[in-house]
C-alpha cells in the first residue's frame, strides 16, 4: 500500500516536472518571438516612415501577436482620418472575448489621432506581451509626429525670422528712397545739385546690392556667405553714407564676419539712427574702431563705438527696452531695427550693446577680429 502511494507520488511529481519544463519551454518560446517582433516593430520607427504610414506597416507584426483589429480615427493637418485594419465589427462581436486599448496623440491644433486596438483575449502572458507591443507601436507614431511637427515649427519660426528681416530690409530701403528724395527736392542749385548727384553715385554699388539682397529674400533665395576678413572702417563708411550721413571714422579695426550679416547689421543701426542724426546737422556722427586683444581665453574682438543724440521721444524709451522687437520709441517705427542688428551680430558670434545718458545712446557693436 505504502509502496502503491510512492509510485503514484513519483508519477505525480514526474508530470508535475515535464508540465513545467513544457511550460517553460514554451515560455520561452513565447518570449523569443515577442522579442523578435519587438525589435521587428522598433526597426520600422528607424525608417523614418510618416505617422500615418507606420500603423500599417505595423500592422502585421500585431495581428501575429492575436491583435484582431487596429482602427486609427481623427484629424490630420483638416483632413479626416479613418484607417481600419484587422477584422471587422462583426468577426469582433462572433469573439468570446476581447480586450480594447485606446491611445490619443495630438500635436497642438493640428493632429487629432486616435488609436483603439482590439485583441482576442484580455488576459494571461500572451495579452501582456501584445500590450507591450501595442504601446511600442503608440509611442513610435507618437514620436514620428512629434519629430514632424517640431520640424515644422522650426521651419515656420525660421520663415518668420526671415520675414521679420525682409520687412525691414523693404523699409530701409524705402527709407533710403525718402531720403534722396528730400535730398533731391532741397537742392536749389546746380552745384548743390551736382554734389548730390556726385554722392548718389558713390552710393550706387552699394545700394544696388541692399537691393539684390531684398529681391533675393523675396524669391526665398536668400544670399549667405562666408565669413572673411573685413575692413570695418570702409565698410561702416559705405553704410552710412546710403543712410545718407557722412561720418568721421577714428581709428581701424578689421573683423571675422560674414558681410551679409555686418551690412544688416549697419543698416538697421543707421536707418534707425539716421533721423535723430538729421534733425541736428551740426553733430556729425563720429565711429571710433578699435581691436581689443585676446587675453584669459578671450579671442580678440573688433569693436565699434558710436554716440547718437537722442530723438525727442527719448524721454519715452525705458534703457531695458532699447532692444525689445515691436517696443519703437519713434511714431511709425516697426520697433525692430535695433533688436535685428543685435540678432545679426550674435549670429555672427559677436553682440551690440547700448546705454543711455543725458547726452544720447551709446552704441558697442563687438564682432569677432580673426577666424576661429
Amino acid at each position: 500500500m505504502a509502496s502503491s502511494a510512492l509510485n503514484s507520488l513519483a508519477l505525480m511529481l514526474v508530470l508535475a516536472g515535464l508540465t513545467l519544463l513544457v511550460l517553460s519551454l514554451l515560455l520561452t518560446h513565447r518570449l523569443r518571438r515577442h522579442s523578435l517582433r519587438l525589435q521587428t516593430l522598433l526597426q520600422i520607427g528607424a525608417k523614418n516612415l510618416a505617422p500615418l504610414a507606420i500603423a500599417s506597416e505595423a500592422w502585421p507584426i500585431l495581428a501575429k501577436a492575436g491583435w484582431q483589429q487596429l482602427l486609427v480615427t481623427g484629424d490630420w493637418f483638416g483632413s479626416p482620418v479613418h484607417t481600419e485594419l484587422g477584422a471587422a465589427a462583426g468577426a469582433r462581436a462572433a469573439a468570446k472575448r476581447h480586450q480594447l486599448m485606446l491611445f490619443d496623440i495630438n500635436s497642438e491644433t493640428d493632429v487629432h489621432l486616435t488609436l483603439q486596438l482590439t485583441h482576442r483575449e484580455g488576459q494571461g502572458e500572451r495579452w501582456l506581451l501584445a500590450e507591450q507591443l501595442a504601446r511600442v507601436l503608440a509611442l513610435l507614431i507618437e514620436t514620428s509626429l512629434r519629430t514632424r511637427t517640431e520640424a515644422l515649427s522650426a521651419a515656420l519660426a525660421e520663415r518668420a525670422r526671415l520675414s521679420l528681416y525682409v520687412q525691414h530690409d523693404m523699409r530701409n530701403m524705402a527709407q533710403w528712397v525718402n531720403w534722396v528724395g528730400t535730398d533731391l527736392g532741397a537742392c536749389g542749385t546746380d552745384p548743390e545739385l551736382l554734389h548730390l548727384a556726385r554722392r548718389l553715385q558713390k552710393n550706387a554699388p552699394l545700394a544696388q546690392e541692399r537691393a539684390q539682397r531684398l529681391i533675393s529674400a523675396l524669391g526665398q533665395r536668400p544670399v549667405d556667405d562666408a565669413p572673411g576678413l573685413v575692413d570695418l572702417g570702409q565698410v561702416v563708411t559705405k553704410a552710412a553714407h546710403l543712410a545718407g550721413l557722412e561720418v568721421e571714422v577714428l581709428g581701424s579695426a578689421h573683423a571675422w564676419i560674414a558681410k551679409s550679416l555686418l551690412a544688416r547689421a549697419l543698416d538697421n543701426l543707421f536707418s534707425n539712427l539716421a533721423p535723430n542724426w538729421r534733425g541736428a546737422p551740426q553733430a556729425k556722427p563720429a565711429l571710433r574702431l578699435r581691436l581689443l586683444p585676446a587675453s584669459s581665453g578671450v579671442k580678440a574682438t573688433a569693436e565699434i563705438q558710436l554716440l547718437s543724440p537722442l530723438p525727442p521721444e527719448a524721454e519715452q524709451i525705458a534703457p531695458e527696452k532699447l532692444f525689445e522687437p515691436f517696443a519703437s520709441g519713434r511714431p511709425g517705427g516697426l520697433g525692430l531695427g535695433l533688436y535685428q542688428a543685435r540678432q545679426s551680430l550674435r549670429e555672427a558670434g559677436g553682440d551690440l550693446q547700448a546705454s543711455l545718458s543725458a547726452v544720447g545712446i551709446s552704441f558697442a557693436l563687438h564682432m569677432p577680429a580673426e577666424a576661429p
